[in-house]
């Protein structure tokens, strides 16, 4: 089954509502050992990694929460 790893981030000024953001971290085409399971269970670690290597959100952005999606997912733009 075809999965997307998708992350939604939101920035840390408070004074900035409504600045959460979908990114699409990795899917089956670029990680190809990834499953539903691995990526409900193990997904915590190589998103705090990707973030940290991120040229955007490595700073004044948290990770809000994660989704993996069953299928190609195409980004909604603001969460």
């Amino acid at each position: 089954m075809f999965v997307t790893v998708v992350a939604v981030l939101c920035r840390l000024s408070a004074a900035s509502s409504g600045s959460c953001v979908e990114e699409i971290v990795t899917d089956s085409n670029m990680t190809p050992e990834i499953s539903m399971m691995q990526c409900a269970v193990g997904a915590q670690a190589p998103l705090a990694k990707w973030m940290g290597e991120h040229p955007i959100y490595h700073a004044n952005w948290r990770l809000d929460r994660y989704k993996c999606v069953p299928g190609h997912y195409e980004i909604k733009g603001h969460a």
